[in-house]
């Protein structure tokens, strides 16, 4: 029977920064990565709309944040890779009183953590970005240290800076190698069944992103994080909007956008959608899109929409990932839940999964709030209020 010291399952943007922490923090740890699909970054990873931002509600998550965009700014050289993060901020608007409120609680919190975060009254994102109605804003957040990037490439850069390290820093990739199963004796996991055969390991980490709930079913675990659909869409190149533009989002209505390839992309979740893999891009919400879209970028009447794929989000009750070792499961590191921040929370996602697989904790951040418990203790979750 073949061992290893752990397993991960998932090789998206999540499994390869894991495997990268762990061969990076302990030489000759022997880590098997088992993908179901046929190459890395073939899931929900690429399909990501790449956004990066430390402009959250939670201290969690944006400590979470600052130490993704450090590590992303710095990515390219210190993983000898192609990366290009394109810091040019998130702005996130208001027209309601209640949001507005909120905005500056957010801030006051964001600045306290080093996040440097401007509140912008609405003649001031007029004067910056001329292209947005702003006559009912009551109120906008930018920091120019968020951005976005292209989640492929940050993968591939983790995967290949894994091979190129002395013997593959004890990693070994497999593909169209689907986990069929998770044993685990005495409340201790033991090893994980492939359609090869028999894995022994006394640690497996679910790195599967939407499908982290299904394999930890194959655990007898309920992870309580349900799939859910988002679509996507890319305008053609027009001219009216000239220079690149912050990732923006209108909290009120849920709309979206950021520069891509000369146009804009453009997104809105449809939060009446039950949870589930449709895979298949739901061209009628596109009406919605565009009227939500025209409200708040007028020009947008001149754009044509070019292509729209569907991707999937890992949701939880409270929008907040669950990180960490199952309690009642030894060995068993849940590392997903994201709701839509996988990519962007990714690098100290797997920098805390090899703290404790290696020392025994995660040291870095304090992510005991973020444990599969908090949704058994009955009490009021506090959620993450900034999402999209």
């Amino acid at each position: 029977m073949e061992r290893a010291d752990v397993v991960v399952v998932g090789c998206g943007i999540l499994g390869t920064s894991v495997a990268y922490h762990l061969a990076k923090r302990q030489a000759g740890l022997r880590v098997l990565v088992l993908e179901k699909e046929k190459s890395p970054c073939t899931g929900s990873t690429p399909l990501s709309a790449g956004g990066i931002r430390a402009q959250f509600s939670t201290e969690v998550n944006i400590r979470l944040s600052t130490s993704a965009i450090a590590f992303y700014e710095t990515m390219s050289d210190a993983l000898e890779c192609h990366f290009d993060f394109e810091q040019h901020g998130y702005l996130l608007v208001t027209t309601e009183e209640e949001t507005a409120a909120r905005f500056k609680a957010n801030v006051e919190l964001q600045r306290s953590l080093g996040v440097p975060v401007e509140l912008l009254e609405p003649a001031a994102i007029k004067a910056r970005w001329p292209h947005l109605e702003t006559s009912d804003l009551l109120l906008g957040t930018f920091s120019g240290t968020d951005g976005y990037a292209d989640p492929y490439e940050a993968t591939m850069g983790f995967w290949q800076a894994t091979r190129r390290m002395p013997n593959k820093g004890g990693v070994e990739f497999r593909f169209a190698t689907p986990v069929t199963g998770i044993h685990h004796e005495d409340g201790r996991v033991t090893g994980v069944s492939t359609e090869r055969g028999q894995i022994t390991a006394p640690w497996v980490i679910d790195c599967a992103g939407p499908w982290l709930a299904e394999v930890g079913e194959l655990a007898g675990l309920d992870l309580q994080a349900e799939p859910v659909r988002r679509c996507l869409w890319n305008t053609e190149p027009f001219d009216l909007i000239k220079d690149k533009i912050p990732l923006t989002i209108d909290m009120d209505t849920g709309f979206y956008t950021r520069s891509e390839s000369g146009g804009l992309m453009l997104g809105l979740a449809n939060t009446k959608e039950p949870p589930g893999f449709n895979p298949i891009l739901d061209d009628e919400w596109l009406e919605v899109v565009i009227e939500r879209a025209l409200l708040r970028i007028p020009c947008l009447e001149h754009a044509e929409v070019n292509r729209g794929w569907a991707g999937h989000y890992s949701i939880t009750r409270d929008h907040l990932p669950i990180l960490g070792e199952v309690p009642w499961l030894k060995g068993f590191l849940s590392c997903g839940g994201f709701s839509g921040h996988g990519f962007m929370h990714a690098p100290p996602a797997g920098l805390l999964m090899a703290e404790i697989v290696c020392e025994g904790e995660a040291t870095t951040i304090d992510i005991s709030a973020l444990g599969i418990e908090r949704f058994r203790g009955g009490g009021a979750l506090t959620p993450e209020a900034n999402v999209i």
